[in-house]
């Protein structure tokens, strides 16, 4: 594996870094614990409370009370002060869980609000892409001419677009499903409709799943063994995972992946699969062949659906000899790395820890389980990332680093989503880390992965075997 650092690690900077341990969810997570400390606390000044009541009603210290009337009437005016005066340990109690139901209202109204906004844009942006495609069929015979000397330009344009304004393209892409309803024309909106709104395609995952019906069945994925299993080295950091990432989608024909394995000192066992990303992205229902990274296979994917690509990984892991509770780290690049992502939120029979995505849609899938770490690259002016329609949430689970290098310019977004730039951030991310100045939220991932035995680690044996995915019938 190559360990070396690209030339353009110096000029990748980071413009932004969300979710994680130290994400906006996570906060939330914090500050619902200190509303569950203040309950704690009032239980604790509410048992404080019973307990200066049981104390006056104390036996043996109400027959005191004959021996010592005065002192008797100061301390039990004292212990009902502390028990239940204006500044005692009941009122205290009120407070504190006062405090604590302020808090959680405080934090639901937040997550409300973005809710509602969130809301709003689907509904918004569906509107418009309805409009646009109502007015398409009009539109096209006249202007089509007229355009068609600027199709050259198109992919510059694209990239552009993406590099300085990923949002507006973002709200494009998630009218995808308001455009094809439009198409459509008045049948496609279902009557009584909210807002208008069809419930046909309602957003980009429900537009491309309408589009992947076009190939028909999609057929099934099955990995076939190239060549026996060969040495390799266990990879230093992330930079050296998507370079070897990048390795095997060079040197390995359409279909190829990599299961590597890795056996530490101890005897412990953990695994890394590397998964490249789409070898035919122009494939159509009638051109289709044996290849599962095409397409299609990116539209099922957006779209939540099983899809071949993914079921060969599994099938691939399965042969390699994964065990079902050895972990598991899995890193793609563009289409590997949606494949990637899908495998840990839908489930697998893997014990999948772990995931690094660069250039890969991810925010339509509906989470990751808890304690699993997802790191997540995007690249400024790569469109890719922006094909789900929507930035990745931000949860406690996945942490998303935005990242750019230099204008896409002439090149457009071809180059934009090159793995090069992926593997020059990540090199300048290790850097970070090791010189303590990375985000904390990059920092507890990066640490995950060197913990879970994933990169790093002396004296420890590393195999990889590879694989073709294939379409079967």
């Amino acid at each position: 594996m190559s360990g070396a650092v690209p030339a353009a690690a110096a000029a990748a900077q980071v413009t932004g870094v969300t979710g994680g341990s130290h994400g906006l969810a996570a906060a939330y997570v914090a500050v619902r614990a200190l509303a569950e400390a203040y309950d704690r606390a009032g239980d604790r000044m509410r048992g404080w409370a019973l307990l200066g009541t049981r104390t006056l009603l104390d036996g043996d210290l109400a027959a005191s009370a004959l021996l010592a009337p005065r002192t008797f009437a100061e301390a039990e005016v004292a212990v009902l002060a502390a028990a239940t005066g204006p500044q005692g340990a009941l009122a205290s109690a009120a407070a504190w869980e006062a405090d604590a139901v302020a808090v959680r209202l405080a934090v639901a109204a937040l997550e409300e609000a973005d809710a509602g906004v969130h809301a709003a844009f689907e509904v918004l942006d569906h509107l418009a892409g309805r409009a646009v495609g109502t007015a398409l069929p009009a539109l096209v015979p006249g202007l089509l001419p007229a355009l068609a000397p600027l199709a050259p330009y198109l992919p510059a344009l694209v990239g552009r677009l993406a590099a300085r304004h990923p949002g507006a393209l973002q709200h494009l892409v998630n009218g995808g499903g308001g455009l094809l309803d439009g198409l459509r024309g008045p049948w496609g909106v279902p009557a009584g409709a909210p807002l208008g709104v069809p419930a046909l395609t309602p957003g980009p995952e429900a537009a491309a799943a309408a589009l992947a019906t076009a190939y028909g069945d999609p057929g099934t994925g099955v990995a076939v063994p190239l060549g026996p299993p060969h040495a390799g080295r266990q990879p230093g950091g992330l930079a050296d995972l998507l370079a070897h990432l990048d390795e095997v989608h060079t040197a390995g024909a359409d279909g190829t992946i990599e299961v590597q394995t890795a056996t530490g000192a101890d005897g412990s066992v953990r695994h890394v699969v590397y998964l490249p990303g789409t070898d035919d992205l122009t494939t159509l229902p009638w051109t289709r062949d044996g290849d599962v990274r095409d397409l299609q296979t990116n539209l099922l994917l957006l779209a939540g659906a099983d899809n071949p690509y993914q079921q060969g990984v599994l099938d691939a892991m399965a042969q390699a000899g994964v065990g079902r509770d050895e972990p598991v780290l899995l890193v793609g690049h563009s289409q590997g790395g949606m494949v990637a992502a899908a495998v840990l939120a839908q489930g697998s029979p893997f014990a999948v820890t772990a995931v690094v995505t660069a250039g890969a849609p991810t925010a339509h899938l509906d989470g990751f389980p808890a304690g699993s770490q997802v790191l997540s690259l995007e690249h400024r002016g790569d469109v890719v990332p922006l094909l789900d329609g929507e930035d990745n949430p931000d949860t406690v689970q996945q942490t998303t680093v935005r990242f750019g290098d230099q204008d896409p310019g002439p090149a457009g977004p071809a180059d934009a989503h090159g793995i090069r730039h992926h593997t020059a951030v990540a090199a300048a991310l290790d850097t970070a880390v090791a010189e303590g100045t990375a985000h904390p939220s990059v920092a507890d991932v990066l640490q995950h992965l060197a913990g879970q035995g994933y990169v790093g680690g002396p004296g420890t044996t590393v195999t990889g075997q590879s694989f073709a995915v294939v379409r079967g019938p």
